[in-house]
C-alpha cells in the first residue's frame, strides 16, 4: 500500500514537471516567433513602384514620414505647431524616396536618394538627389545607414515639394484618394498631396541624364 502511494505521488511529480516544462516551451516559441515576426516587420521595404528606363530596371522605396513619426515619443500629444515643426524638420533630414538602377549591362547598381536639404529654408522645394555607388550592404536603407562616402554627385534640382505625398500610407485609403494633386488642413496649414507621376517623371530624366553621362 505504501508503494503505491509512493507510485503515486511520484507519477504526480512527473506529470508537474512535465506540464511545467511544456508550459515553458510553449512560452519559449511563442516568444521566438514574436521575436522573428518583429524583426520581419523591421526589414520590410516599402516597395512602392518598378519600371525600366532604356531596359534598366528601376524599383522605388518610400521611406513614409508619418510613420516614423508616429513612433515618436509623444507625438500624438503635441499641439498643431509641434507636429508642423516635427514634420519639417524630419523631411529636412531624412530620406523620401530611394530609386535603385540595376544596370542590365554591367549589373552594377546604381542608388539615386531624394532625401530634404536642411540647408534650404523658406521653400517647399527643400529636396536634393545623391547619387550613391558602391554600397555593399543588402539591403540598402539611407535613413539608417552610413554611406556619406558612397555618395558621387548631388542633384539639387528635382520636381518634389512640400510635406505631403501620395505614397504616404493615409492616402492609400479610399477616402483620401481624391485628395492627391489637390490638399488638404493639416496641423494648421493647407498642404498640397503631390502625386507620385510627378517624381516619377523628374526622376526618369535625372536617371536618363545620369546613363548618357555614363
Amino acid at each position: 500500500m505504501k508503494r503505491c502511494a509512493k507510485w503515486g505521488r511520484y507519477l504526480l511529480v512527473m506529470h508537474y514537471y512535465k506540464y511545467k516544462t511544456m508550459n515553458r516551451l510553449r512560452l519559449t516559441i511563442s516568444i521566438l516567433t514574436l521575436i522573428v515576426l518583429t524583426i520581419s516587420a523591421l526589414g520590410q521595404e516599402n516597395s512602392i513602384d518598378h519600371f525600366k528606363v532604356k531596359k534598366n530596371k528601376i524599383d522605388v522605396y518610400f521611406y513614409d514620414p508619418f510613420e516614423a513619426l508616429s513612433k515618436s515619443e509623444n507625438f500624438s500629444s503635441k499641439s498643431d505647431k509641434e507636429k508642423s515643426d516635427a514634420l519639417d524638420n524630419y523631411l529636412h533630414n531624412h530620406a523620401l524616396y530611394l530609386f535603385v538602377l540595376n544596370d542590365a549591362k554591367t549589373k552594377d547598381i546604381t542608388y539615386f536618394c531624394i532625401r530634404g536639404n536642411p540647408e534650404k529654408v523658406n521653400t517647399k522645394m527643400f529636396y536634393k538627389v545623391e547619387v550613391i555607388q558602391g554600397v555593399t550592404n543588402s539591403p540598402f536603407n539611407p535613413n539608417t545607414d552610413s554611406y556619406s562616402d558612397k555618395v558621387v554627385k548631388v542633384i539639387d534640382k528635382v520636381n518634389c515639394g512640400g510635406t505631403l505625398f501620395e505614397n504616404s500610407a493615409i492616402f492609400s485609403k479610399p477616402e483620401n484618394k481624391d485628395k492627391v494633386g489637390n490638399g488638404i488642413q493639416l496641423y494648421g496649414y493647407f498642404r498640397r498631396v503631390q502625386p507620385f507621376s510627378e517624381i516619377r517623371t523628374s526622376m526618369t530624366s535625372i536617371i536618363e541624364q545620369y546613363l548618357q553621362e555614363k
